[in-house]
């Protein structure tokens, strides 16, 4: 109850933000959050008196996916970053066929991935962002080599993940659940296919205990944070959205 009324709470609060007044590197947890709720509302169109119409939400959304179209052509940024960014262009796409975003997004990502002119996929960098950008390469294009890349960054990262800093560990939880659900275990060798497993379960429950660290904390400061919190707004609608999807199963399970 305490999550949902904070959910709410800060929700509303967020009406009257103006992004641009926000660093852009700190807005993906935002974006994700709007993205989330969009989904929600399209699901279950009742919540609109509460949410907003599903147009209303994914403006807000917009408003800040504009702001990357315009970074991600930067090429002075650092690769991670302009990851972030292309990656980020391409969730909006998955949610609303906004194929700009789409377009804009794949173009950014080999351009990231394909740097100095050559025609091999490279790894500008062994990062979350990265896994995500070459997931939604392989969801979008079909291109094998980006699938294979993004399960070694899996791999790579099911190693290190145990003692990384909380951000660094939420982030990757994200890229890895992503990879499991556009690739699948299916493109790992068995041997690794089973300690992904494993790996999986002790991740989720740290992350689960991270998360409500961010919430509690937040909660008990009650102060909004530009840069802070963005991530527990995207925790927050994750878990709002399974809390309706649940209940509505309840109601619907002898029907």
């Amino acid at each position: 109850m305490m999550e949902k009324g904070l959910f709410h709470e800060l929700y509303g609060r967020l009406r009257e933000v103006d992004f641009r007044s926000f660093p852009p590197d700190k807005q993906s947890g935002y974006l994700h959050g709007y993205l989330t709720v969009y989904a929600m509302v399209r699901v279950y169109p009742w919540l609109e008196a509460d949410f907003g119409t599903p147009h209303e939400i994914h403006e807000r959304a917009k408003d800040i996916a504009r702001r990357y179209e315009v970074l991600v052509r930067k090429k002075d940024l650092p690769a991670d970053t302009r990851a972030g960014y292309a990656a980020d262009l391409m969730d909006v796409y998955q949610l609303h066929s906004d194929l700009e975003f789409l377009e804009q997004g794949v173009d950014a990502a080999y351009d990231i991935l394909t740097p100095w002119g050559s025609d091999k996929l490279v790894l500008p960098c062994r990062t979350p962002n990265a896994c995500r950008l070459l997931c939604n390469c392989y969801y979008f294009t079909g291109d094998e080599e980006c699938g294979k890349l993004a399960g070694k960054l899996v791999t790579e990262a099911l190693g290190y993940t145990r003692g990384s800093y909380r951000g660094d560990l939420l982030d990757w939880w994200e890229a890895i659940c992503l990879y499991d659900d556009v690739i699948g275990l299916l493109e790992l060798p068995l041997e690794e296919r089973e300690r992904l497993k494993g790996e999986r379960a002790r991740l989720s429950a740290r992350v689960r205990q991270v998360e409500d660290e961010m919430i509690e904390q937040l909660a008990r400061e009650g102060e909004f944070s530009p840069a802070g919190s963005g991530q527990v707004f995207y925790i927050l609608a994750k878990r709002e959205f399974a809390a309706r999807n649940m209940e509505f199963e309840k109601k619907n399970k002898y029907i």
